[in-house]
């Protein structure tokens, strides 16, 4: 009998569990999916935010749902100041970047992302040192959003840093972005690089972790609203781009409806200004509120309270980033009101598939009419709220659950370790064995696919290549390509799951998808 060795991956990031930011949560949840295929290894930093209780090995190795962390120590000054935010980014880097000289990992695949924008000019040199597979990540794209927040003014730091980093993204073997806008933007100058090498992976949700919860039966929404209330909701990260402090002036409008609650759940680099302006503001007692983040296990509680939510972008950052939120949100079964360019996915989402109420710019006035029209509709027009809900469920559920976008990630990467032990294989007939396939154990890649995945056609990039040994160099045939098409919940086959998935009232759903109990968090930047 064949032993099966599984493909080893290295990921760069300095956000990792146990931290509450959105970006580490999602990178948790896509390296415990990714563990089952691969041997997954995350090189991280220290938290930014996490719960006091939690235990986790502050500096060095530890095991953790199925995946090894190395977690290194740098620098942690306050993010407000920007020279402290900058030193704390380059001592990661160089944290990183020290620990990987030493490190035996022998990877397959080197995955970058963006926390700091530097890591990806990191990952390509410690790619091409052990010669394995170099893929980037982009949650966000720099050094465009600190432009387009005013942060970066000094004549030619821009394009200095464009230019590097473009050269590392156009010889990555992979570049992924998280929406179409973001591949625009990277396709067009001044960045230049080519359409067909931008794949689009979208952020997501775990749909059977954040569920519709009716406010009768939802704890956490009696204990903030009244029942009569019609509560609207930004949970997430309280930053630059987010235009908050127009959300709350909104909220002291004369146009605001009376019976309608602010709620800001986060926090971030504008909440001491938020708290200062609620202040100011003259808005009537009890009307805005400052929550901090909620509980990963509370998520489905604190995004169901809300009856409508609000993800708002600065109008300069159209294809710089894509709030994640928008995934917990739709999964949560809840309209939203999207703020920004109509070019974005925000907006495309929402206005495309009739889940809200869009508006291009984030006027106070504009705002405070927008939601007296929608607690309008929930008041007087219950079943066209309910449908808006129903849709944004369903949508969560067909495109965006999590078993959907991890997977079409995963098989991105078992294709370029394929290829990576192909290459190999072919160098031992043209010349020595590279250094890095001198394995304590050999490499061998064996053609497997399942009964379930032969019949749903949704086999994993291995079923199309033969048993690979490194010691024997048998020929194998080319991998086939990854499909760029969203496969839905019902197309891929599924793996246990104790945790049944929900839908809203009258919605029969898809059936049940496959994830260990885990609730994730979505909130966002």
């Amino acid at each position: 009998m064949v032993n099966k060795q599984k493909a080893t991956l290295v990921i760069l990031n300095r956000s990792y569990w146990p931290d509450m930011e959105a970006t580490g949560q999602l990178l948790t949840d896509l390296c415990r999916d990714l563990s089952r295929r691969f041997d997954v290894h995350v090189i991280c930093g220290q938290p930014n935010r996490y719960h006091a209780e939690q235990q986790f090995v502050q500096s060095g190795i530890e095991k953790h749902l199925g995946v090894t962390i190395h977690r290194l120590s740098h620098t942690r000054f306050n993010k407000r100041f920007p020279a402290g935010r900058l030193v704390n980014l380059l001592s990661f880097s160089w944290a990183v970047e020290r620990y990987l000289k030493q490190a035996r990992l022998q990877p397959d695949v080197v995955v970058s992302q963006t926390d700091p924008f530097f890591l990806p000019l990191v990952g390509k040199r410690y790619a091409q040192r052990v010669q394995a597979k170099h893929c980037v990540s982009l949650q966000d794209l720099y050094p465009d959003v600190a432009q387009a927040v005013g942060k970066c003014r000094i004549p030619g730091v821009a394009g200095l840093l464009r230019s590097k980093l473009r050269a590392v993204y156009e010889a990555a073997d992979r570049l992924f972005v998280v929406g179409g806008c973001m591949r625009e933007r990277l396709a067009a100058k001044p960045w230049g690089i080519a359409r067909s090498r931008l794949h689009v992976i979208p952020n997501w949700a775990d749909c059977a972790a954040i569920r519709p919860i009716d406010h009768a039966d939802n704890p956490f929404r009696q204990s903030i609203a009244a029942n009569d209330q019609f509560v609207v909701m930004h949970s997430g990260n309280m930053g630059l781009t987010q235009q908050l402090d127009r959300l709350v002036r909104a909220a002291c409008d004369i146009n605001w409806p009376d019976d309608a609650k602010l709620i800001l759940i986060g926090s971030g680099a504008a909440k001491s200004k938020l708290r200062t302006l609620i202040n100011q503001c003259g808005a009537p007692l009890g009307r805005i509120e400052l929550m901090d983040y909620q509980p990963r296990e509370m998520l489905a509680e604190s995004l169901s309270a809300a009856d409508l939510h609000v993800a708002s972008m600065h109008p300069n950052i159209a294809g710089c980033l894509s709030p994640s939120k928008l995934y917990g949100i739709l999964a949560a079964g809840r309209p939203l009101l999207a703020i920004g360019p109509r070019e974005t996915e925000l907006q495309r989402t929402i206005g495309d598939n009739d889940l809200g109420w869009c508006l291009d710019s984030a006027d106070p006035m504009r705002i405070a009419n927008t939601v007296a029209a929608a607690e309008s509709e929930f008041r007087s027009n219950p079943l066209q709220y309910q449908a808006r809900c129903q849709r944004a469920r369903r949508l969560a559920i067909r495109r965006y659950d999590r078993t959907v976008i991890t997977g079409r990630f995963g098989d991105h990467l078992e294709q370029l370790a394929a290829e990576e032990w192909l290459e190999t294989a072919e160098s031992l007939e043209t010349g020595p064995i590279p250094r890095r396939s001198r394995r304590p154990v050999r490499a061998q890649f064996e053609s497997v696919v399942s009964p379930a995945a032969d019949k749903s056609g949704q086999g994993h990039a291995s079923a199309a290549v033969s048993t690979l040994r490194v010691d024997d160099a048998q020929p194998v045939s080319e991998p086939p390509p990854i499909s760029e098409s969203q496969p839905t919940s019902e197309e891929r086959p599924a793996t246990a799951c104790s945790t049944p998935r929900s839908s809203v009232p009258g919605y029969t759903g898809l059936p049940n998808a496959s994830i260990d109990q885990n609730p994730t968090s979505l909130d966002n930047r």
